[in-house]
């Protein structure tokens, strides 16, 4: 952000220590945040685990990075074009989007949805929309244009991204115990993302028109073209995950990963490589290229090795629950989970040997990008053999400084209130069930509290479920989950993956001697289980953390 926008405004960055000052609180942030993660201290949200500390200090960099960002480009505020809309609009979105990371959770199963809008606006409002005005900005610069111009085309681009992306949070709630309104948004935004990807992807095919051959920089375009092509294949994946016939299959499988891996490896990471291409290589192709090459190329093989295995792995573990319930045989939880466990392995080892491939690649990154530049001479691009009219009738209408500061704050307010705040705000969801008052409560100083705490440290939500959905894939896990049953618990721990069985009910199905047991050697009576050993911890610790789990009935 503060390389490209100094370039269109046409002077320089303003507040360059300040910049300075928020890459060391990021710094600060990752590193000591991480650290405190790996040593317990994260607060068990589903990408939220920092310790407040390292939140605050993410808050502190996204608010001094969005002001420099601003007032650096303040003096062109009258000839914005489609790269700052993205690069201010996503700046300010990262700060909107922090000020809900340090909130104090929700409590109760509002605390869920408080996850799933930050979920969705991290991934949809900062990094997706800050790498489209990266694209912006390339595209070009690579083309050997001038910069890309707002047009109505671009216009919708932008706002419907921001709004689509943002409005489709619930859908990672489907089937869950919040309200059904809100879901039937959160599905209605997902079907709907497929209309701004078009949009962006055609916004850039049309201005490479003509263009392609001429341009002598083939790493940097690969790369942009193998995150607009991922970008293109994240609808289909989230619409998958969103439609209630689909999503009670592949909801808490690794389906899941393969949207995440797709959109953080694949759009993100993938513009971000061509970026830096183009910026250490002086705008000309690298020095080391064909290390570049095939960096790319390991690059694109282990993803795809990664997102193809983790979601046909929810396809079949996700059949493979519904497939037991319906011939009686519990395969979701029990002795029958590893059923489901020896149905995916063959996919999970593909899934690791993916990401060490992808990882092993960028070790050419270092190669390929960071070699002493040489000059390359190329010939003028040849222009487009005729122009492409996408405007909309009527004219274009600028996205001017106004609309651009209070429009994204007024969009970023608008989609919260209608899939965060109104539906946390239902009775339903503060009001406890018989099961939270009678067994699903944690008073402080209690060894029950202490066990839980215990929990959230180790991450157990990012493998294990605590929630019962009314779909066939959930028959005999016991009964189904009302928002209710978690209106004593903070945080929330409804899980990220079921890699492990469900423990909504665990403790009527084990008692503390079989739950010890397990914690301490998970495969001396389960060979399949993936849990690693909790030996290690202090019989202290285990009694606590078993005095929880068998709260959980």
């Amino acid at each position: 952000i503060h390389h490209v926008l100094p370039r269109l405004a046409g002077g320089r960055l303003v507040g360059e220590r300040v910049a300075w000052v928020a890459l060391v609180a990021f710094t600060l942030a990752a590193a000591g945040g991480t650290i405190a993660v790996l040593l317990g201290g994260g607060e068990g949200r589903l990408l939220q685990e920092l310790p407040p500390w390292a939140d605050a200090l993410v808050l502190l960099g996204a608010v001094l990075t969005a002001g420099v960002a601003t007032v650096t480009v303040a003096p062109a505020r009258h000839r914005l074009g489609p790269t700052e809309w993205y690069l201010v609009g996503a700046s300010w979105w990262f700060v909107l989007v922090g000020v809900v990371g340090v909130l104090p959770d929700a409590g109760g199963y509002a605390g869920a949805i408080q996850a799933s809008f930050y979920r969705a606006g991290l991934f949809g409002l900062w990094l997706v929309a800050a790498g489209v005005g990266l694209v912006y900005f390339l595209v070009p610069r690579l083309a050997g244009a001038d910069p890309i111009q707002p047009s109505s085309i671009s216009i919708l681009g932008f706002w419907s991204l921001a709004f689509v992306w943002a409005a489709a949070a619930p859908a990672s709630l489907v089937y869950g115990a919040g309200p059904d309104w809100m879901e039937t948004i959160g599905i209605a935004a997902a079907i709907g993302l497929v209309v701004p990807v078009a949009v962006i992807v055609a916004d850039f095919v049309v201005e490479m028109r003509g263009r392609w051959e001429e341009i002598s920089d083939r790493v940097t375009l690969r790369f942009l073209a193998a995150g607009a092509v991922a970008l293109g294949i994240v609808p289909a994946l989230e619409l998958v995950a969103a439609l209630r016939t689909s999503a009670a299959v592949v909801r808490f499988t690794p389906w899941t990963l393969a949207v995440d891996l797709l959109v953080v490896l694949g759009v993100v990471a993938s513009w971000l490589f061509a970026f830096a291409y183009h910026v250490l290589g002086t705008g000309t192709a690298p020095a080391r290229a064909e290390a570049a090459r095939w960096h790319h190329r390991y690059s694109l093989l282990g993803l795809g090795l990664a997102v193809a295995a983790a979601s046909l792995a929810g396809i079949v573990l996700g059949f493979t629950w519904a497939a037991g319930a319906n011939s009686a045989t519990l395969t979701a939880a029990g002795e029958g989970f590893g059923t489901s466990v020896a149905g995916i392995g063959r996919y999970l080892v593909a899934l690791a040997v993916g990401l060490v491939v992808y990882a092993a690649a960028q070790g050419l990154f270092v190669v390929g990008a960071f070699s002493p530049v040489v000059r390359v001479a190329s010939e003028p691009p040849i222009e487009a053999t005729e122009p492409v009219d996408l405007e909309i009738e009527g004219g274009v209408r600028r996205v001017g400084w106004g609309s651009l500061r209070w429009g994204a704050t007024a969009l970023f307010v608008f989609v919260g209130l209608l899939v965060w705040i109104l539906p946390s705000l239902d009775p339903e969801l503060a009001e406890p069930s018989i099961l939270a008052d009678e067994v699903r409560t944690y008073p402080v100083g209690s060894l029950e509290a202490a066990g839980r705490a215990r929990y959230v440290a180790e991450g157990c939500q990012t493998c294990h479920t605590q929630e019962v959905r009314a779909v066939v894939a959930d028959v005999g896990l016991g009964p189904v989950s009302t928002a209710g049953d978690y209106a004593h618990e903070t945080p929330i721990q409804l899980g990220y993956l079921r890699l492990g069985p469900d423990l909504m009910h665990v403790g009527s199905r084990l008692d503390a001697e079989a739950l010890r047991a397990h914690l301490v050697d998970p495969r001396a009576e389960r060979p399949w289980s993936f849990m690693p050993s909790y030996s290690y911890l202090s019989d202290a610790d285990l009694d606590a953390l078993v005095a929880y789990l068998t709260t959980l009935r």
